[in-house]
């Protein structure tokens, strides 16, 4: 299953920021944030309802215009996220981002395919859909298999259903060394957090690292461009 984007045209920017990264291994470090429009998926806790269409779109960049934009940062970190970043055509812009030195983390759902040759300095932060965000269905088998030891799978919970699911997906999914790092977080306002800890506790879930959106935690939850 190949992936070169299915939005052309150029990339359609909702916006860029640098900030500490709220959440996954890079927790607390600075990066550039590249938020991209369009999603093919709608979340029931969705938190980036500004980026779910193409109307949401603030400018359109060319890849050497993005390139010269990221380039005015300092940081050598830098997360492309959305909406679903999947969707643009981000295999080139990668490529090159990778081979300058630039660490890329790719935030996904899991519900595109990932690339089949993976760019230099790139790991994904892939967000399985549980039962509770309804579009648990859209998960792509195969995008399992592509995740290593590099990358984070992440599960966003509400409710026990939820936490089961991560639970199944662990034990099925994954019995290796190669196995990506787990995360799980709270549904914001859903579920308190002390209840993910609990059953981590509980089902003896050494490999899990429980996480909050540290974002959240100190500007406003509903404040953008942090």
């Amino acid at each position: 299953m190949k992936n070169n984007g299915t939005i052309k045209g150029g990339f359609h920017i909702v916006e860029i920021f640098d900030s500490i990264e709220g959440e996954g291994k890079r927790t607390g470090y600075m990066a550039i944030f590249v938020r991209l429009a369009s999603c093919n998926l709608r979340c029931t806790y969705c938190d980036t309802s500004y980026a779910l269409t193409l109307k949401d779109t603030k400018e359109i960049l060319s890849e050497k215009e993005l390139i010269e934009k990221i380039h005015s940062y300092p940081w050598k970190k830098i997360t492309f996220t959305g909406g679903e970043p999947m969707l643009h055509p981000l295999q080139n812009i990668c490529e090159t981002l990778g081979k300058e030195g630039y660490e890329i983390n790719i935030e996904t759902s899991g519900s595109i395919p990932l690339f089949d040759k993976r760019p230099p300095n790139l790991f994904y932060t892939m967000d399985f859909k549980c039962t509770g965000s309804g579009m648990k269905q859209h998960m792509i088998e195969e995008n399992f298999e592509k995740l290593n030891k590099d990358d984070v799978l992440k599960f966003v919970v509400g409710d026990l259903t939820d936490l089961g699911d991560m639970r199944k997906i662990i034990k099925t999914k994954y019995n290796n060394t190669e196995q990506p790092r787990f995360y799980v977080s709270p549904v914001w306002g859903k579920i308190k957090p002390v209840e993910l800890v609990n059953y981590v506790k509980n089902h003896k879930m050494t490999n899990v690292c429980v996480q909050v959106q540290l974002h959240k935690i100190i500007w406003n939850p509903e404040a953008r461009g942090v």
